[in-house]
């Protein structure tokens, strides 16, 4: 089985943006910035996609998408929880728990979003409120806007937390790395800043079942900020 995550920027709407995605043959895609109308143009089998902007006609927001079969089940959320979508992923081999995250972390720590106040950001209190999900099999995958080289501190937090749960970066893991260093980024800024921001936590299984964990290289991504990342099971 692959895993693709990829924040698509704004969406997959051209065609060598199209043809790039399915370059990678994946079996599941967890894509932040996705627009709902992308949906059909990928042909997936089984999809969710939400949204926290309502006012825009075409807004961005997070898609999963499943092919070859795979099923999606949406598991109970808390809508205030903004773009966390916690799911029920149905193979042949396996069924396992999958939150997707497209995290707005200064957002967050603007206090632009609801139950939001000072230092507790959403992502904290999503946190503790799907801590109950997360048993084996288990995996959360997306976008968290921060990591080993941006908000350091929050990044080592959040391992901590998913380590509380038995989760572990499957990059990290993958590249026997400690949680503070990368090797491999997967976002630029327009201030030509290069940070690891995309990030895939799993359980033991996943773990003990990763073929291989790659990051496509940020000038390959076509039309995005941000690099894909790749998991095979």
């Amino acid at each position: 089985m692959r895993i693709l995550l990829w924040n698509c920027c704004k969406g997959i709407n051209q065609k060598k943006q199209i043809d790039y995605f399915k370059s990678f043959n994946c079996d599941l895609a967890v894509l932040p910035e996705l627009k709902k109308s992308n949906i059909d143009t990928l042909s997936a089998s089984s999809s969710v996609w939400i949204t926290n902007n309502h006012n825009s006609p075409k807004p961005n927001g997070l898609g999963v998408l499943a092919f070859n079969d795979i099923q999606i089940e949406s598991l109970p959320r808390d809508d205030d929880m903004e773009i966390f979508i916690p799911l029920k992923i149905k193979t042949k081999n396996i069924n396992f728990t999958l939150l997707a995250v497209w995290n707005f972390y200064w957002a967050c720590k603007q206090g632009r979003f609801k139950n939001v106040n000072g230092e507790e950001c959403l992502e904290w209190s999503a946190m503790r409120y799907y801590k109950t999900i997360f048993n084996d099999p288990c995996l959360s995958i997306g976008d968290w806007n921060f990591g080993p080289t941006f908000s350091q501190k929050e990044f080592v937090r959040l391992c901590d937390m998913f380590g509380s749960s038995g989760m572990k970066s499957l990059y990290h893991e993958y590249n026997d790395l400690p949680m503070t260093e990368t090797k491999n980024f997967t976002f630029k800024s327009s201030m030509q800043t290069y940070h690891h921001l995309d990030h895939m936590f799993g359980s033991k299984y996943f773990c003990r079942n990763m073929k291989s964990f790659n990051v496509d290289t940020l000038e390959n991504a076509v039309l995005s900020d941000h690099a894909p990342m790749i998991l095979d099971i």
